[in-house]
């Protein structure tokens, strides 16, 4: 019954990431935000707040969350990701009861997407000049960025990232979009919504204005059988589920309006 929220804040010139909680007692009053936890170090140039989605792990009730900050330039992406005393390119888990905090994951570019159902935890994140991942979470695993990507350079035709994750030494993308779709969130797609779409992941994408249905082989989520889009012509920044509607919420971007996305039978 708290409602968390994940903001920037800039402190003596240095963008830190920080946590703020408040209690759902009564919607109609007036929400009372106090901090949770703030993360001390500095991000390089800008830091994005990242997604939060509630975790038991290991017996301890927690939260992940995700974190980025931006390279020196598009083609000089920074090390942190990779760096186990930095919290940016990470997935990290919060404890609940005592806020402390270790890495899940790393080596992440820019994570755009974050579910997790039971012990599945999905993720999205964007790729340089293409390669959009979407990424299966697997506790202490590292994914790669900035070494190894299916995206390319910008600009410097002298950069090139390693192609084979898993041949690295990385965990390897369940898909990467070449090119790019803008990827956003995920979500999956529950059976009441529809039975024949069974194990199936809705991601959504900004660029590409559309929904892409991810059908995997099974609820491990490991092989994916399909790839559709359904366009819906506007860039989509976030999805989210109405069960006792069974209908998805749609934050639509380009005209700040909420979309509804129903099985017509």
């Amino acid at each position: 019954n708290k409602l968390y929220i994940s903001v920037v804040e800039k402190k003596k010139n240095c963008n830190q990431l920080s946590i703020y909680y408040s209690d759902l007692i009564n919607l109609n009053n007036n929400f009372d935000f106090k901090l949770f936890k703030n993360f001390e170090e500095c991000g390089d140039h800008w830091v994005t707040a990242g997604r939060m989605q509630p975790l038991q792990f290991e017996e301890k009730k927690g939260i992940i969350v995700s974190t980025s900050t931006g390279p020196k330039s598009k083609d000089t992406p920074g090390d942190q990701p990779q760096d186990d005393f930095s919290i940016f390119g990470k997935i990290i888990f919060i404890d609940l009861d005592k806020k402390n905090h270790f890495i899940f994951t790393k080596g992440h570019r820019e994570t755009q997407g974050l579910y997790v159902k039971e012990n599945i935890i999905l993720s999205t994140e964007h790729g340089p000049r293409g390669g959009d991942e979407v990424n299966k979470l697997i506790f202490n695993s590292n994914y790669g960025w900035p070494l190894a990507s299916y995206g390319e350079a910008y600009y410097d035709k002298e950069k090139k990232y390693l192609k084979s994750h898993v041949e690295n030494g990385f965990k390897e993308p369940l898909i990467s979009f070449v090119p790019s779709i803008g990827i956003s969130e995920l979500i999956i797609v529950p059976h009441d919504f529809s039975p024949s779409w069974g194990n199936s992941v809705f991601v959504t994408s900004l660029n590409g204005k559309s929904i892409y249905r991810l059908q995997f082989e099974s609820k491990e989520y490991k092989n994916i059988l399909l790839t559709e889009k359904i366009y819906i012509g506007q860039r989509i920044r976030d999805i989210k589920y109405i069960p006792n509607k069974n209908v998805f919420f749609l934050a639509l971007e380009n005209f700040g309006e909420i979309g509804i996305l129903e099985k017509v039978n």
